[in-house]
């Protein structure tokens, strides 16, 4: 088996990045490749397993402010603090030899890469057609509800019209990490798709009605209250890929994304995931420590979940491989789903 220079770069990064975490036997195991590298690293000295993040995305439109140290360290905080102080079945982080959430390594010429290592959670991925039970669905709701209650007791003031706004003496971390939701973060957003019509991706009349859907949303936001009930830490990231199936019941993984957004907006991601008849199972998880969410939440989720939609498209903007597919699917996108929702139609039971 002939072994390619790329490949001899990346096994000697991962070889560094264990020494600098207290295992004695370590065996790494290459598991994809996406906003990080990621490993499954056997301890077999001990049994213990663990997940190993290298933090270099695949390609530049995936690079962003999670993959900072400061960034980094927060998220490392942020499972520490869950699995503290929540019920909620998070990844546990592992310190480094120096006690730090974060490792730096160096690749030639100095540029400097950092790495952080999780504890492994035992479960499998969600299969592809797989149907989760309604005690799951409703389970996630619950946890999803959890996360969001956690965030409500860090005292934000959401975002403004330019961004996200902190109040005097809060010490969160929105400057270190994404926000989501915002007005804006969809203009930041709807700039990116812009350049899939420059690239041929998009055509010009599709992309007039996207506008027109971001300007409907955004309008929405002018009058959506912006405080601590509406806006603090979300996951961000909840997709089915971002999910385990334990035998205590399903995990929320893959905080890499997390940051300040609107809890409709995490909401409308994991509605996106489920069937019309699972998303009330969902719903009433997720409210079922609150007040049923109001017409004016229904209709704004169901921008959200346009919103998170069109994000994937925006990710996957410089990966030439997924070009042919949105420019297929972008047409139906913005007929069966975008000209419906600007002209009032309900479409959450539909996306």
């Amino acid at each position: 088996m002939i072994t390619t220079d790329h490949e001899r770069f990346l096994d000697s990064l991962v070889t560094d990045a264990i020494t600098h975490y207290p295992l004695r036997k370590p065996v790494a195991s290459f598991i994809r490749h996406n906003e990080n590298l990621t490993y499954h690293i056997m301890d077999e000295a001990s049994g213990q397993k663990y997940l190993l993040r290298i933090h270099k995305a695949a390609y530049a439109s995936m690079t962003g402010i999670q993959h900072t140290r400061p960034a980094l360290e927060a998220e490392m905080n942020l499972l520490h603090e869950l699995n503290s102080t929540t019920d909620l079945r998070v990844q546990h982080p592992v310190r480094n030899l120096s006690g730090d959430w974060v490792t730096v390594c160096f690749l030639e010429g100095g540029e400097e890469i950092c790495c952080t290592m999780l504890e492994w959670i035992e479960g499998r991925d969600i299969q592809q057609g797989e149907q989760l039970t309604r005690e799951q669905i409703h389970d996630l709701g619950i946890q999803m509800q959890t996360l969001h209650h956690y965030g409500r007791m860090k005292d934000t003031s959401g975002p403004t019209s330019t961004g996200p706004e902190v109040k005097e003496g809060w010490t969160g971390q929105t400057e270190v990490r994404p926000s989501y939701g915002s007005i804006k973060e969809n203009l930041n957003m709807l700039g990116q798709l812009e350049e899939g019509v420059r690239l041929g991706i998009f055509t010009p009349e599709d992309f007039a009605l996207i506008r027109e859907t971001f300007a409907n949303i955004n309008n929405q936001l002018e009058a959506y209250p912006t405080r601590p009930e509406t806006w603090g830490v979300i996951h961000g990231d909840i997709t089915r890929g971002n999910l385990l199936v334990t035998e205590q019941g399903i995990s929320m993984i893959d905080f890499c994304l997390y940051g300040d957004g609107y809890y409709l907006f995490d909401a409308a991601g994991a509605a996106l995931i489920f069937n019309r008849e699972e998303r009330d199972i969902f719903l009433s998880g997720y409210t079922k420590l609150t007040a049923p969410l109001t017409k004016q939440e229904i209709r704004l989720m169901e921008g959200f979940m346009l919103i998170f939609t069109f994000g994937y498209y925006a990710f996957q903007m410089a990966n030439e491989s997924r070009h042919e597919w949105m420019k297929d699917r972008m047409p139906k996108l913005c007929s069966k789903y975008c000209r419906p929702y600007v002209e009032n139609h309900s479409i959450f039971y539909e996306l």
